[in-house]
């Protein structure tokens, strides 16, 4: 690693990229920020209690990063909104599912049918799957795509800078 390199990594402004909304960040700078707050996240589950609170604070730099990933290719960071509006709607339409569910084969659920059981769990499934798969493909498309070249009106290319 050159001299050049190196001072650039240890200037980067760590506390804009995790806590800022304003201005575009790169792919990499992404994947770390990213990968910081799994890594906290991660090992904050082990903690009981102070876990779940840390994991609620990491909600601010996840959206921080993606908000400026998202300026840096040109798009509004409101379309972060598109997975949180999914995962909202998918946990409502899943619990309305389950309940109905519950309530028609109310008669089989009694009697530990493992069918019914499955029946039950089977819809539940899916959209547990199709809401992985929509932040999974929400998160790669804004890990992947290439920067806007040049300025935008979210500010100057970081990797001119």
């Amino acid at each position: 690693m050159s001299l050049e390199s190196s001072s650039r990594i240890q200037s980067f402004d760590w506390q804009k990229l995790l806590f800022s909304f304003e201005g575009r960040t790169r792919r990499s700078h992404f994947w770390i920020g990213w990968l910081i707050c799994l890594g906290v996240g991660v090992v904050a589950g082990w903690i009981p209690i102070l876990g779940g609170l840390i994991s609620l604070a990491l909600i601010w730099p996840q959206l921080a990063i993606a908000v400026k990933r998202l300026h840096d290719m040109g798009k509004t960071g409101w379309l972060v909104a598109i997975p949180w509006v999914a995962n909202i709607v998918g946990v409502c339409v899943g619990v309305a599912i389950l309940g109905v569910s519950a309530i028609m084969n109310q008669a089989a659920l009694d009697r530990e049918d493992p069918a019914a059981i499955m029946a039950l769990l089977g819809p539940a499934f899916g959209i547990v799957v199709l809401l992985l798969l929509v932040n999974l493909g929400f998160l790669l498309w804004i890990g992947v795509t290439d920067s806007q070249p040049g300025d935008n009106r979210f500010g100057p290319s970081p990797k001119e800078v």
